[in-house]
């Protein structure tokens, strides 16, 4: 087949070339798709003719690689004179199929389209959802990844509806899940949740809701729940016993931990939670926590390997690792088995740890208070020691 060359011309002539073009890449001698075209387009129905061409979309997959791009940029251009997001989705379920097809031509494709429409456009959202699809299908999420800082800001320039916004979130968190991002995943499932504050439909999130506390929980790279209390949905789960599985990640110890699976034995398994990774966590946390109330003190391993339910011979490693965790600063000092931490996370920030930072800064200031003291007193004594000399060496 001849190279085809798109060229500039009137809406209805761009239709009629098209159409030309799809029946020359079935090999249709007859023109049938151009025959049915031509009529509606001289019946002045440029509507009808696009949403003909739109349904037949697909053919253009078979497009040689050099015609490829132009040939949906015609079609693109053509169906955006109308500007219906019904069209429009139509021409992006073909761009996805088959996602490991000439991947590369169909992102640049969806990359026109997306440029293409106007920054405020909420038609914006539908082909973004689709290059997020096409990268997960064909395994290419990372081509996505630096975009998705840019994903709050678009979607208040779309004006696009809550029902949208919440959709595009959890989408984006599933299609994360999907490829293996599961800490992006996790903070776009928030968003989705953090959506429903201030209404009655937080109540229906239930399961979202249990999904980012168990995922919380599972993700390495989460230390801090508090943000998830800010939820609404997440809130409404108080009578649930993943909740209390939540406070206990939040503020609990290893014996509350215990406690709370021996229990309710199937809680774990029924939340998908392996119990040596949870363990492992909440050890963590506790040590970190243990750190927080005894800083500058030192802790025996005896004391740490009695909080974290472990041997004494684990302390160092525990140490270690909470220390790799960036949970604290700490010296081990394995001639006199003790720790000593100087820096530690709080896992909460509430009245009691008001309370212990004022304690604190009452000791620094009657320590700081008697430093000041003793060099007071010792510019007196200084003072008198030379005045005495000067009254010597003058009787002299």
């Amino acid at each position: 087949m001849d190279s085809i060359i798109f060229i500039d011309a009137p809406v209805q002539d761009q239709v009629a070339e098209l159409a030309t073009y799809i029946s020359s890449l079935r090999g249709d001698e007859e023109q049938a798709l151009v025959k049915q075209v031509v009529p509606v387009i001289e019946a002045k129905n440029i509507t009808e003719a696009t949403n003909i061409l739109v349904k037949e979309s697909k053919t253009l997959l078979e497009a040689p690689e050099k015609e490829f791009e132009s040939a949906y940029n015609l079609l693109v251009a053509i169906a955006l004179v109308e500007s219906e997001k019904a069209v429009l989705e139509q021409i992006l379920a073909s761009l996805i199929s088959e996602p490991t097809q000439k991947t590369t031509l169909k992102f640049k494709v969806l990359s026109n389209i997306f440029n293409t429409l106007p920054a405020n456009s909420p038609l914006r959202l539908s082909v973004f959802a689709a290059i997020v699809d096409l990268a997960v299908a064909s395994d290419d999420m990372d081509l996505v990844l630096p975009q998705l800082q840019y994903v709050p800001n678009w979607i208040s320039e779309w004006g696009v509806d809550a029902q949208a916004e919440r959709a595009l979130l959890l989408t984006l968190s599933d299609r994360l899940k999907e490829s293996g991002n599961q800490y992006q995943s996790l903070e776009f499932l928030l968003k989705h949740l953090t959506s429903f504050n201030g209404t009655s439909e937080s109540v229906a999130q239930k399961a979202n809701a249990t999904r980012a506390i168990v995922e919380s929980i599972t993700l390495p790279e989460v230390l801090n729940f508090e943000n998830l209390l800010k939820i609404e949905a997440i809130q409404n789960l108080k009578a649930e016993k993943v909740y209390e599985l939540l406070s206990i990640f939040m503020s609990g110890n290893v014996q509350d931990y215990r406690g709370l699976v021996a229990k309710n034995g199937g809680l774990l398994k029924e939340l998908g939670l392996e119990e040596e990774e949870t363990l492992r966590k909440i050890r963590l946390l506790s040590l970190a926590s243990l750190g927080s109330e005894n800083l500058t003190r030192e802790l025996s391993y005896q004391e740490i390997a009695k909080a974290l339910e472990v041997e004494e011979t684990e302390v160092e490693l525990w140490v270690i690792d909470v220390i790799r965790a960036g949970l604290v600063e700490a010296k081990l000092n394995q001639v006199s088995k003790s720790v000593t931490i100087s820096r530690s996370i709080y896992r909460t920030f509430g009245t009691a740890q008001w309370q212990q930072l004022s304690s604190r800064l009452n000791g620094w200031k009657q320590s700081l208070a008697d430093i000041l003291q003793v060099i007071a007193n010792a510019k007196l004594t200084t003072g008198a020691a030379v005045n005495t000399a000067v009254i010597t060496n003058t009787a002299n």
